[in-house]
């Protein structure tokens, strides 16, 4: 941190639905009391763009951070990095993530799940919704909206990951791939799936050994290994003109004659 921006000119956020479980809650906030970090955490029940887009438009600092509630820094040291670099450069970052769901499955932009991003790029990238649509997940359409511009920003790559998802691992485009229990540049995990209780417990004992000074990588999967695994997620197929146009045309996607 430097002279004139440190944490105290950062927001941070984390939101979650009222079903969301306990325990991974509290651990969270045990981890963000372990480094200091002063989080405003939201517990409603809407959208999860939505509730991005309404942080956004009620920020009043340098920098906004969302830090997910199944997701943790593995030190404050990535934390002031991560503020610093977007503060400095006008800029976002996140963890890097492909939407294995939505076609063609291999756009890697900067996930919300441990998003920072500053105030200024928020504005001059024109104020784009967080908002899921049927090419983008959410936050997707931030990385499209900055490709677009020219705008650089970055992407924080899995190193590790603990298991397969139900569905299959998830590809990373070419680079490799993550799934449940993920490390991202041996800073951040990321549990995903968190609704299931086979995986909570998974996320509590590393939140303890995050605090404890005993965190580590031994029991995880490379996420690089050039092995093929055995169980993928499958590829999404592009769906039907028709199909694509009712969706906008319900979503109020077109203007006169073009997309937003």
């Amino acid at each position: 941190m430097t002279a004139n921006f440190d944490l105290s000119d950062v927001e941070f956020h984390s939101f979650h639905w009222d079903n969301f479980n306990r325990d991974v809650l509290n651990a969270h906030k045990n981890v963000m009391a372990h480094f200091d970090l002063n989080v405003i955490y939201t517990e409603e029940n809407m959208e999860h763009g939505e509730w991005l887009d309404r942080v956004m438009s009620r920020a009043t600092k340098k920098v906004i951070a969302i830090i997910e509630p199944d997701c943790i820094p593995l030190n404050r040291e990535i934390v002031e990095q991560a503020a610093e670099f977007v503060y400095r450069n006008e800029t976002f970052l996140g963890p890097a993530q492909a939407s294995n769901h939505i076609y063609p499955g291999s756009h890697i932009f900067a996930s919300p799940a441990f998003f920072f991003i500053s105030a200024d790029c928020y504005k001059r990238m024109g104020c784009p919704s967080f908002r899921l649509n049927d090419r983008s997940d959410v936050a997707e359409e931030l990385a499209y909206r900055a490709e677009k511009l020219g705008i650089p920003y970055r992407t924080l790559y899995p190193t590790h990951y603990e298991r397969p998802p139900l569905e299959g691992i998830w590809r990373l485009g070419s680079y490799g791939y993550y799934g449940v229990g993920t490390v991202f540049a041996e800073s951040v995990y990321h549990l995903f799936q968190s609704r299931f209780e086979q995986n909570v417990k998974l996320f509590l004992q590393h939140c303890d050994d995050v605090i404890a000074g005993k965190f580590t990588l031994d029991a995880f999967n490379s996420a690089t290994a050039l092995i093929r695994p055995e169980q993928q997620m499958p590829m999404p197929t592009p769906k039907p003109l028709i199909k694509r146009i009712r969706k906008r045309l319900k979503r109020g996607l077109y203007t006169t004659n073009k997309f937003i």
